[in-house]
Order: C-alpha cells, then structure tokens, then sequence
C-alpha cells in the first residue's frame, strides 16, 4: 500500500533529523548573529566542532525562514535540502530539536564570517532567495528607525511611489538633501515619498545635523549597519531606486543628486535624474523611464560569492567599531577592501573615523582610478514602449 504524499515526505526529512550523540565539546553560549538584514543576539545557542546550533525560533528570528519537510521555507518559497545523513542540518539533543546554522549556510551557499572568540557569526546573503527576490524584481524590505527611535519598514509604504535614497554624513552629498527636500516638497501630494536612509555607522550623531540642515520633511532614517546598501547591492552614495505601488522595483540602484554636479573629474546629471523621476511619479508604469521587464531582469543579478563574502565580513567590521573594539573593527575592513576594492563605501566608512586624513586617502584612491569611473554613468535614454 503506498504511502501519501505527505507521509513520505515527513520520512524523507526524518533521515536528515538525528539524534545526536554526545559531545563533550559542546558548548553553551550566548552568540551575535549578523545579516545583511538586522543583528540579532541569541542567549541559548550550543557552539561545538560542527557549527553553530539554534533552536528552530531563533532561526526564524534570525532567517525569516521555518524548518518544514519541503525544507526551509520563507512564507510559500521552500528551499529543499539533502536528505543524506552526513549532510543534516538538524539534531535531537536533550529533547530540544536544534538547527546548526553552519551547516545550512553550507547548503544554501550562504557565506559565513566567524570570531569565535568575539562570538559573533556573521552570516551573507542567501542565493536561492536572492534569485527568487530578483526574479520578480521585488524590492527587499528591512526596518530601521528614524531618528525618534520609531521603527520604519519599507513596507510601511506600500500605496506609494517610493524613491528608496541613501547618503551619509562622510559624502559631500549631504549637502545635496537640501536638493531633495525642495523636489519632495513638489512630488509629495502625488502619492509619493522620499525615503532617505543614512550610511553611518556612527548613527545620530553623524547623521543628524545634515537632516536639520535640509529641514527634511520627508521620511528620515538612520542606517549604522548599512541594511540598505547590502540589501540594494550599492557601493557608493549618494544612490536611488524607484520602488513602486506594489512594492517592486522600477530602476536599480543608480547614482542619484538632486541637480547636476561637478566634483573635480566627477560630473552627474541631476537635473536629468529629476527630470526622470518627475516622468515616472506623474505616469507610472507609462513613464519612459521605467525599465522594462526584460531589461530589469538583466541589471538585477545577485551578488556573486566573493561580493557576498565581503559584505559579511563588512558587517563584523561595522559590528565591532561599533562595540568600539577598534583592532577587530580594522581587521574586517581591511578583509572587506581586499575583496571588493571598488566598493566606496567599504573605504570611505572605515576613513571617516580618523576625519584628518578622509580627504587624503580618498583623494589617493580616487587618482588611483585611472580610467575608471567614480560613478557608474546613468543610463536614463528613455525606454522604448
């Protein structure tokens, strides 16, 4: 008699579920756990030689993901795992079923950044839901607080065209909010909002005073972890992208001032961004400058894996100058650099903490660029219909 579905899918998962024998190597211990979404702190995790344990919740907490028989799943994605014993990504121990969260990174192709002594994991994106989030070109949501301490998801505005803009306290950029507040201040009876997020790891304090300056009425969030570059794929400020009703994109992350700009070697055309933006928040879908599907498809990639694994060992960088260890701090950044030097804001958020010498080193980099350019150049021909 043959078994239903269900049924033998539950028994599939079962190989992979076991019970562990002791391991007097086994630890009990209160971990950091970094993604590119949030930091989360677990009290009751069990570190031995195999990796990293966690109780089903915490991976939920951690993930967003749930541990079924499909595999992990997030909402009506599931991810499927090997079924074979050596590659078990869960355990029965004293009662308690655990997840070893290095053993599903390895599944999942997901990088992983240890300080073992610090007790801090930081754990990069996870392809098989980048590709999906990609495919659909939907914009990932986060939640940071603004500068009242309120917590604020990209969710939040759903409904509204959305123009999703990071900068930071260490940019001449700055400087260019008072630009965004006087477009906002036109655009935001049409169902539209500025969401600025500012790349600093040194929070309020950094940030603040440049919000002030602009009298910012538009929503005004503060991004110490930089969620949003990671989440965005985005290596220099200032950036935008156009997030639509529905929460999906409409243009990539792009360079993006307020009006045009003249920095040295380094021109940008704001006018025309603005121009752009101000097409597509009176016409939508219609606007010329929304990218096509097809074309979406091929600038929304995602990260390849040494991207990714400089974008975890950033996060234990931003992770311990903030906890003000300094040595540890200076050790990720340096790991992050090697691995993507072209990355501007991996640079110019490690240079702002000693601001004497910002100004030269990034002078030094930017002569160093040769025929490189400082910024990828917009691409806003308006798109055939």
């Amino acid at each position: 008699m043959s078994l239903p579905c269900w049924r033998m899918v539950w028994l599939c998962l079962a190989a992979a579920v076991l019970v562990a024998p002791p391991n007097r190597r086994a630890m009990a211990a209160k971990v950091t756990v970094i993604t590119p979404r949030q930091t989360v702190a677990v009290e009751e995790a069990t570190v031995d030689a195999d990796g990293l344990w966690v109780s089903p919740a915490d991976l939920t907490r951690i993930h967003g993901l749930v541990l079924k028989p499909e595999g992990v799943c997030l909402d009506e994605l599931c991810i499927p795992l090997s079924r074979k014993p050596e590659d078990a990504v869960s355990a029965v121990r004293d009662g308690r079923t655990l997840v070893n969260l290095t053993a599903l990174a390895r599944q999942l192709q997901q990088p992983v950044v240890v300080d073992a002594d610090a007790g801090v994991w930081s754990l990069g994106a996870i392809p098989p839901l980048e590709r999906a989030r990609l495919d659909h070109a939907t914009a990932p949501d986060f939640t940071l607080r603004d500068r009242q301490g309120k917590e604020v998801r990209l969710a939040d505005f759903r409904g509204k065209k959305v123009l999703l803009l990071t900068w930071a306290s260490w940019c001449q950029c700055k400087q260019d909010l008072v630009g965004w507040q006087k477009v906002y201040e036109e655009l935001r009876d049409k169902n539209f909002e500025i969401v600025a997020a500012a790349q600093d790891s040194d929070g309020e304090a950094a940030a603040g005073p440049s919000y002030d300056r602009a009298k910012a009425t538009f929503t005004t969030l503060i991004d110490p972890e930089h969620t949003v570059s990671s989440l965005y794929q985005m290596v220099n400020v200032p950036c935008g992208v156009w997030i639509d009703e529905q929460g999906t994109i409409v243009r990539p992350a792009e360079v993006a001032y307020s009006k045009d700009v003249a920095l040295l070697s380094i021109k940008v055309g704001g006018d025309k961004y603005v121009a752009a933006l101000r097409d597509w928040v009176t016409h939508g879908a219609q606007s010329a400058y929304a990218i096509p599907r097809n074309e979406l498809r091929e600038r929304l990639t995602p990260k390849s894996e040494t991207a990714a694994l400089a974008d975890a060992n950033f996060k234990l960088a931003v992770y311990f100058h903030q906890q003000q260890d300094q040595q540890r701090a200076d050790k990720y950044f340096a790991a992050a650099q090697q691995l993507m030097p072209d990355d501007w804001n991996y640079h110019r958020q490690q240079w702002s903490f000693t601001p004497k010498t910002a100004l030269t080193r990034w002078m030094e980099k930017y002569r160093a660029l040769g025929d490189k350019e400082y910024y990828e150049p917009l691409k806003l021909d308006p798109a055939p219909k």
